[in-house]
């Protein structure tokens, strides 16, 4: 071996455990400013040393959490608008076991509180959709030799969303969003005069009617001012009033540039115009 390691201009190596345990295979390494543990079983009838500080040294600061999710596929292609920074929602299946989940995002979840207006549906209850996660990335998407996307399966996607840490999300709450500050969601009565699919146009209705549709919360206030989000009352459709509402993250970097109050408007109930919104940075808790 010597021979053909010379040949090849190359320097044996030394032995795993020459060169990273001196003191052979098991022995692990010191580490400095740590206390050692114990070097042996305890004996019978003695107390057992116990640590007080773990010997893992953690590099990362702020690291995310994210999660996989195969999405079941819309009947009307909602799920191929979805994309980074976008806030998903996930229903609360009642029976059943499967590896799809059904998912929403904000303009498809309003959409889905007022469908049954036109369509005599039964209306969705507060808690079959419930708050998930920023969507991350796409992890079954590839693009073509033109720069169009791609998908290597085209019937579910399988997408990576944040849940925990450091996340990027699109700004639904306004220009006059800080550092430090708090941000969510409310489900609340509102009175809508139109019935818009994430995507397709709006259509206008007969008469306005008071349904239940996603608002942005900054400190559980409306955005850009002091106004709490009032609970409405059991049974009570109160206007700008809430029935439910969901905790998103604290702002850690909103050095971006803001968003307008229309562009804010349309991504609410449309998913093309959520991506033109600009992405802040926040810490999901």
């Amino acid at each position: 071996m010597s021979a053909i390691t010379s040949v090849l201009g190359k320097r044996e190596r030394p032995p795993y455990s020459k060169h990273f345990y001196p003191s052979g295979p098991g022995a692990m390494p010191s580490v400095p400013n740590r206390p050692s543990g114990p070097q042996g079983p305890p004996p019978i009838s003695s107390s057992i040393p116990v640590q007080s500080r773990s010997t893992v040294k953690y590099l990362e600061t702020n690291p995310t959490g994210s999660i996989p999710l195969m999405i079941r596929p819309w009947a009307d292609h909602y799920e191929k608008d979805y994309a980074p920074g976008c806030l998903i929602f996930c229903k609360q299946e009642k029976k059943g076991r499967s590896s799809l989940i059904t998912c929403a995002d904000v303009p498809t979840v309003n959409y889905l509180f007022a469908e049954h207006l036109v369509n005599d549906s039964e209306p969705l209850k507060p808690d079959d959709y419930e708050f998930f996660g920023v969507f991350r990335n796409d992890a079954g998407k590839q693009v073509d030799h033109l720069g169009f996307p791609r998908y290597t399966n085209p019937k579910q996607r399988l997408i990576q969303c944040d849940v925990y840490g450091r996340a990027k999300v699109s700004n639904f709450w306004g220009k006059k969003v800080r550092t430090g500050q708090r941000l969510g969601f409310a489900l609340v009565w509102k009175r809508v005069s139109f019935l818009k699919q994430p995507n397709r146009h709006a259509r206008t209705l007969p008469q306005a009617q008071v349904v239940l549709q996603l608002i942005p919360t900054v400190n559980e206030c409306f955005p850009e001012t002091e106004n709490k989000v009032l609970e409405a009352g059991a049974g009570v459709k109160e206007i700008d009033h809430y029935v439910k509402k969901w905790h998103v993250g604290v702002v850690s970097q909103a050095a971006f540039e803001p968003p307008t109050k229309g562009k804010i408007t349309l991504a609410l109930h449309d998913s093309q115009q959520r991506t033109d919104l600009p992405q802040i940075e926040i810490l999901m808790i």
